[in-house]
C-alpha cells in the first residue's frame, strides 16, 4: 500500500472528540446536523483535489461497466460528497432512533431471517461495505430482541466511538478490534458464534497493518480487498452473507442475501480459495454501486493508481 492508506485519511479520535459526539447525539437536531454536514462535505470537496479525482476515476468506470447506472450529468462528483453528508445526518437520526427498523424497505429473498431470528443455531458472518450506509443496522439489531451483532473494526478510537454511541442512548452492537486477533480473540470470536452471535466484517477495504489482501478486478481494473472476511469464513466455519443499505427514492432498502455456505477446503488452496470468493464478492458490490452510483464512500485512492 502507499502513504495515501484509507486509515490515514480517518478522522483522528480523542476524548474531547467522543465526548462532543455523544452530546451532539443526544442534543443536536437531525436538521441542525443535515446543514452541519453539507458544509463540511462542500469544504472536503472544495479543498481535496486527490478525493475529486478518485471519485471521477470510480464514476468513469462505473459509467463504462454499467452503462445505464443513474449517475447526473452534472456535478457528479459533488454530488458523491453531498450524499456521503446527507448519510452521515442520516447516522445521527438512526442514533437518535428516528430511522428505526420499520422505516426500512427489507429486501431478503433467501430468507436470511429464518436463521437470525433462530436464537438455536450458530452465528454466521455478514459481509459489509463502504456502499450505503451500514450504521442503519443498528435498527435491525434493536428490531430483533436477543439478536447480538460484533462488529470487527480497527483501532481503539473506532471501540471508543461506538461506546460513546452508545452512552447517547444509539443501539448497542459489540465491537471487536481487528486489529489484534491473536489466537486467544479467534477462540472467543468461535466461542461467540457458537453462543449464536453474529459478526460483520467489512470485505472491501484492505487491512491497516500487513499485506492480508488479494487483487481481483473491479469495474474493469484489478483492485486490492481483503482477505479477512474468507480467512475468518474458513477458519470460523461459519457462513457468510452479504448486507447492503441503499437509500433510494427517499427511503433505506435494507438488502440481505446468501453469499456462501461453510466454506471448506485443503490449506495448500486456501489462497485460491479466497481468491475466488474475493473475485465474487467485488461483483455483487459492483452490481450494488451501479444501483445506488453515488453511495460510494471510498473517497481513497481505491485502485492504487497514484504512485504509477
Amino acid at each position: 500500500m502507499n502513504a495515501a492508506h484509507w486509515a490515514a485519511q480517518q478522522e483522528r479520535g480523542h476524548r474531547l472528540f467522543l465526548r462532543l459526539t455523544a452530546w451532539l447525539v443526544r442534543y443536536l437536531p437531525v436538521a441542525a446536523v443535515r446543514l452541519c454536514s453539507a458544509l463540511v462535505c462542500a469544504y472536503f470537496y472544495a479543498t481535496s483535489p486527490a478525493q475529486r479525482r478518485h471519485v471521477r476515476r470510480y464514476q468513469t468506470r462505473l459509467r463504462a461497466c454499467f452503462p445505464d447506472t443513474p449517475l447526473p450529468r452534472r456535478f457528479a462528483a459533488y454530488r458523491q460528497f453531498a450524499a456521503f453528508g446527507n448519510a452521515l445526518a442520516d447516522r445521527f437520526a438512526v442514533w437518535q432512533h428516528k430511522i428505526r427498523y420499520a422505516d426500512l424497505v427489507l429486501s431478503d429473498p433467501d430468507n436470511l431471517y429464518a436463521d437470525i431470528r433462530n436464537r438455536q443455531a450458530r452465528g454466521q458472518i455478514l459481509l459489509c461495505s463502504h456502499l450505503g450506509n451500514v450504521e442503519v443496522c443498528r435498527a435491525l439489531v434493536g428490531h430483533h430482541e436477543g439478536f447480538k451483532l460484533n462488529v470487527l473494526v480497527y483501532g481503539q478510537h473506532a471501540q471508543m466511538f461506538n461506546q460513546a454511541l452508545a452512552q447517547a442512548g444509539a443501539g448497542r452492537i459489540g465491537v471487536v478490534d481487528a486489529g489484534s486477533l491473536d489466537t486467544a480473540a479467534m477462540l472467543d470470536l468461535a466461542r461467540r458464534l457458537d453462543a449464536g452471535e453474529w459478526l460483520a466484517v467489512a470485505a472491501d477495504r484492505v487491512p491497516v497493518r500487513g499485506s492480508k489482501s488479494v487483487r481481483v478486478p473491479f469495474l474493469g481494473r484489478e483492485a486490492a480487498f481483503p482477505q479477512g472476511a474468507w480467512l475468518l469464513a474458513l477458519l470460523l466455519k461459519a457462513p457468510t452473507n452479504t448486507v447492503f443499505v441503499l437509500k433510494k427514492q427517499g427511503r433505506y432498502h435494507l438488502m440481505l442475501r446468501r453469499f456462501a455456505d461453510t466454506p471448506a477446503c485443503a490449506r495448500h488452496r486456501r489462497g485460491e480459495t479466497v481468491a475466488q470468493l474475493a473475485q465474487r464478492y467485488a461483483g455483487v458490490l459492483a452490481e450494488h454501486a451501479a444501483q445506488a452510483p453515488l453511495q460510494w464512500f471510498n473517497f481513497y485512492d481505491f485502485w492504487e493508481e497514484d504512485d504509477g
